[in-house]
């Protein structure tokens, strides 16, 4: 099982590995395209005033 993973991992064109990673980052911080894109919201706005750790 070992040698498959590293066979693959190996055999992995670069490009699929950089374009995974951007898709990746891309979801991780979509909520703050949304807030850029859109602006903010009233909800927005409640979840920062009703959800505040302080």
């Amino acid at each position: 099982m070992r040698k498959a993973v590293y066979r693959f991992a190996r055999e992995t064109p670069p490009a699929l590995v950089y374009a995974i990673f951007i898709v990746l980052l891309v979801l991780a911080i979509a909520p703050v395209f949304r807030i850029v894109l859109f602006g903010v919201s009233l909800d927005d706005l409640l979840q920062l005033r009703c959800f505040n750790p302080n």
